[in-house]
């Protein structure tokens, strides 16, 4: 895998609270003295997380490897829409995070799609070293959908995102692609922060004032331990 960190490469920080925290966070954000303001409508996002048969990518963030990737595949809307998608290779090298995506031509996701045709559709839109790294982590693990929001401050240097209704569904042990079966979880607030390079020491100013305390996180870890009870 390429250490190299990219120019473009980002800061990303989250953290993770109760439900019950989310008008506190809503709160900090629109009083901060960046001035934070919405910049998309909210969005319904939905990821298919792929893996390793023996969990390579979750081996690697429990460990805390500070070089690691994870791949999945990401669409906006609600299951019956059948939007289309991308295929993201998302990088992180300890603090910095990057993503490579790829359009799957003839892809869309529903409950009568074989999991087998689905890893075959993106193959087959694949070549050299990205093929080769699907090939290796491309083994369904589970499915994420959450309502998230959006907001950008003043100069557009720093990124909020606020992630709630967050719904997991396992597909281990599916032919087809599980979008009904849900696994019982916790409600809780999911929120990160993405920074320039250039801005990271104005960062740690900001996150200073934060309600909370930042802690690691991460959705794919968290649906796994959820739907294995790990």
């Amino acid at each position: 895998m390429n250490n190299l960190v990219p120019k473009d490469s980002r800061l990303e920080i989250k953290f993770i609270t109760q439900d019950l925290n989310y008008p506190l966070v809503v709160n900090w954000i629109k009083l901060n003295k960046e001035n934070f303001k919405k910049r998309y409508l909210d969005r319904i996002v939905n990821n298919i997380y792929f893996d390793s048969f023996d969990y390579e990518a979750f081996k690697d963030n429990i460990y805390g490897s500070s070089s690691r990737m994870k791949v999945r595949y990401r669409w906006y809307s609600h299951f019956n829409e059948e939007k289309k998608g991308k295929l993201e290779f998302k990088f992180k090298r300890n603090i910095f995070g990057w993503k490579r995506r790829f359009e799957v031509p003839g892809l869309k996701i529903n409950s009568n799609l074989r999991l087998k045709k689905l890893k075959e559709i993106i193959k087959d839109n694949l070549s050299g070293y990205e093929k080769i790294i699907f090939e290796n982590n491309c083994e369904p693990k589970i499915i994420n959908q959450y309502k998230r929001e959006y907001y950008e401050n003043y100069n557009k240097k720093f990124r909020v995102t606020i992630d709630t209704l967050h719904n997991i569904y396992d597909q281990r042990f599916y032919k087809k692609v599980n979008l009904v079966k849900k696994t019982l979880i916790q409600k809780y607030v999911i929120v990160e922060f993405k920074f320039d390079r250039d801005s990271s020491h104005l960062s740690k100013e900001m996150l200073k004032t934060l309600p909370f305390r930042i802690s690691r996180n991460s959705k794919y870890i968290n649906s796994i331990r959820s739907v294995s009870g790990i």
